[in-house]
This record gives structure tokens, C-alpha cells and sequence, in this order.
């Protein structure tokens, strides 16, 4: 009797991985939520899904332009963190936000509080990730001229702290805590936007289906659960001094 049931729990177990459904993610770092080690609060998110259907998340760190280009050549089923609903016109011929979001502040960080002061600022004086400088240029009413693209977080942030760039800007959580992990100091924040962040499919049936699925899944699993420490860093002030 007891090896009757192995053998029918072994088949159950056979059968849901073969019918499993792969999702191949691709992930911008956006700590805490994706860091670059593939770990994060979305992942745990996303994993907490797997649990309860027959999606199998494959995760792949990358920067954001990356992330669209395979999507838009269907290398990917989904990507984030997205702009919902502020992404190019470009972007929406062929992505689609999923309905879920969580707020991301946009600050501009600097070492001197007199950069805040962006007409001032010469070209290519404000960094940001790759990627990002069409879409910040836009929504912040900034020239297009004036910013840089850098691949990674921890490479921005210690240009800012050599004074190579007189300003950088990205979403305050993942901007402050990598900060912290290298112990830079001395930084001013200045909040310019709060944009809804989120994840993108592909624009198509197949890419309709999935939203669909995940959309029911993610208010299944409580998704807002997995964010309550990245919360805090959306309750400060909208401007001051980062205190470690």
C-alpha cells in the first residue's frame, strides 16, 4: 500500500513538471527587489507563484535595454522592472505592463546640493543606468545631452563618490542601499518623480495569457507582503541627506 502511493505521488510529481510552463524572466538590478545576484523580493515573489501553479520562473540579470531587445525578439516572456504605463511609444508596439505595481521613487542624488540645479549642469554630468536616459530625459524635462549611461549600480555610485559625475539618478531604494553596502557618505537626495513599477510581456496572444494568469496569481499570493522593508524607503522625507 505504502509503495502504491510513492508510485502515484512520483507520477502526480512526473506529471506537473512535464506540463510545467517555463517563463524566462529578464531582470534590470533594482535592489532590494532584484539584486545582482538574481536574489530579491520579486524573485521570492515570483517563486511564492511556482508554488501555487504550474509556472517555472527562470531568472536572467541583465541590464534594461538587454531586457527589452530580447523581448522584443521574444528571447524573453517578461521583463522588470518596467515604467508602467511611462514607457516609448516604441516600447508598447510590441510589450505589455502586467497589472501589478509597486511605487518607485525617482531621486537625483549628488554630493554638493548646488547640482540640484540642472540648468547649470553640463553634458553628460548626470549618470544612470543603461538603458535609462531616453525614458529619464522624458519624464524629467531634462536635454537628453546631459546624461551618461553606466552598466551597473555600484559602478554609478562610486563615480559619483570620485566626483566623476555631478549628479546620478535612479529609484531611491535601489540607489540608497547600494549606497549603504559601500559605505558612501556624505550624499544628498532630491525626489523628481514616483513612477509605478512593473513587469512586461510580450504583446501577443501567448503574452496575453500569461498576464492573465499571473495577474490572478499575484493577488493570490499577497505580492505587497514581500515589499513591506522596501516600503521604508518610500516614507522619507522628498529631500535631505542619506543618514547610514
Amino acid at each position: 500500500m505504502k509503495l502504491a502511493k510513492r508510485i502515484i505521488t512520483l507520477l502526480i510529481c512526473l506529471s506537473v513538471k512535464v506540463t510545467a510552463q517555463d517563463v524566462h524572466v529578464g531582470l534590470e538590478p533594482f535592489p532590494p527587489i532584484v539584486n545582482e545576484d538574481g536574489q530579491g523580493y520579486a524573485v521570492d515573489m515570483f517563486k511564492a507563484i511556482e508554488v501555487i501553479s504550474d509556472l517555472k520562473f527562470h531568472f536572467h540579470i541583465m541590464n534594461y535595454a538587454r531586457a527589452k531587445k530580447e523581448l522584443q525578439k521574444q528571447s524573453l516572456d517578461m521583463i522588470g522592472l518596467t515604467p508602467q504605463g511611462h514607457e516609448t511609444k516604441n516600447f508598447y508596439q510590441y510589450a505589455q505592463d502586467i497589472n501589478w505595481s509597486v511605487t518607485a521613487k525617482v531621486d537625483l542624488f549628488t554630493l554638493d546640493k548646488k547640482y540640484f540645479n540642472i540648468p547649470l549642469l553640463p553634458k553628460q554630468s548626470i549618470g544612470t543606468l543603461r538603458g535609462n536616459a531616453d525614458f529619464f530625459s522624458e519624464v524629467l524635462n531634462i536635454p537628453r545631452d546631459r546624461f551618461i549611461e553606466i552598466s551597473s549600480l555600484t559602478q554609478l555610485t562610486k563615480m559619483l563618490q570620485r566626483k566623476r559625475l555631478k549628479i546620478i539618478t535612479f529609484e531611491r531604494a535601489s540607489t540608497m542601499t547600494t549606497l549603504e553596502k559601500l559605505d558612501i557618505t556624505g550624499v544628498y537626495y532630491k525626489k523628481v518623480a514616483e513612477i509605478p513599477a512593473s513587469f512586461a510581456v510580450y504583446k501577443n496572444s501567448k503574452g496575453q495569457e500569461l498576464k492573465a494568469k499571473i495577474d490572478k496569481l499575484l493577488a493570490q499570493v499577497k505580492s505587497k507582503s514581500y515589499f513591506l522593508s522596501y516600503f521604508k524607503y518610500q516614507k522619507l522625507t522628498d529631500t535631505g541627506l542619506i543618514i547610514p
